[in-house]
């Protein structure tokens, strides 16, 4: 089998260099401002800024890339079979789509829920994109996504959790965990499941959480580990230097920014797996 393409969205947390650099192709979710109608493509590292009158009346008519935009990828000229991956299916509808598409098309093509989203997605899509540009076939490429969705984690600091309730992909239960008077609340992604870390007394108290989850998790070492942030620039600067260092830093997507609010800050890192 010749050439695997990786096919993502745009709410992924992935620097345009490195889509091109692995010839990554990533679908736009396209969204109409209720102030102007004017379309906005919310895509990854995008110039939009979310106003805050905007934030409270949220994007209408958000659409995510329909199954005619994931077939047109994957059956895109210069590729034989590709791998569509989505954002956990438990916080975005994307996979559904995706898997229709990969039924649909007529070169093989596999669907995978990449079991977290954001910047997470993003170390999963390049696990795989990185195996396909190195001329791994379909198998070993779906192998190496697989395997990144078992390893990934994500943590990120949530300046409010005022959006997060009103776009609802997390459960009641787990916000009200996470206790709604603190300054910044915690936490972490992974196995398609959001689990607060704690309420934290401000931004540096946030970063250490941060910080000691990645230790946690990492004392065989790390493959790939990244910063992202919704605005946040001098915190994400902050958290690199308390990580010692990360492959890239990513500013968090605008149709993100939506379901969470400015000020995020977070990081996601695969950790080596024990057998390396």
């Amino acid at each position: 089998m010749g050439r695997v393409t990786v096919v993502t969205d745009s709410s992924t947390c992935l620097p345009e260099a490195l889509a091109v650099e692995f010839s990554i192709r990533v679908l736009p979710i396209s969204s109409y401002l209720s102030e102007e109608g004017a379309a906005a493509d919310l895509g990854g590292d995008s110039p939009l800024a979310l106003s805050e009158e905007a934030e409270l009346e949220e994007l209408t008519a958000a659409n995510r890339p329909f199954v005619t935009e994931y077939l047109a990828a994957v059956e895109h000229p210069g590729c034989d079979a590709a791998v569509v991956v989505t954002p956990a299916i438990e916080f975005a509808a994307m996979y559904r789509n995706a898997a229709l598409a990969a039924s649909l098309a007529n070169r093989p093509a596999v669907a995978i829920d990449a079991r977290t989203a954001a910047a997470g997605q993003a170390l999963v899509v390049l696990a795989g994109a990185q195996v396909a540009a190195a001329g791994g076939d379909l198998e070993a490429v779906v192998a190496a996504i697989e395997d990144a969705t078992r390893r990934v984690e994500l943590v990120a600091s949530l300046a409010s959790l005022d959006e997060i309730r009103r776009s609802g992909p997390v459960p009641e239960e787990v916000l009200g965990a996470a206790g709604s008077s603190a300054a910044r609340s915690v936490f972490r992604m992974s196995h398609g499941t959001v689990e607060p870390l704690g309420a934290t007394g401000g931004a540096e108290e946030s970063l250490e959480t941060i910080r000691d989850a990645y230790r946690a998790s990492t004392t065989r070492g790390v493959e790939r580990t990244t910063v992202f942030h919704a605005g946040a620039h001098q915190l994400a600067a902050r958290l690199e230097q308390m990580l010692g260092g990360v492959d890239f830093v990513s500013g968090f997507s605008a149709a993100m920014q939506v379901h969470t609010g400015r000020g995020v800050v977070g990081a996601a890192w695969l950790p080596r797996a024990p057998d390396r």
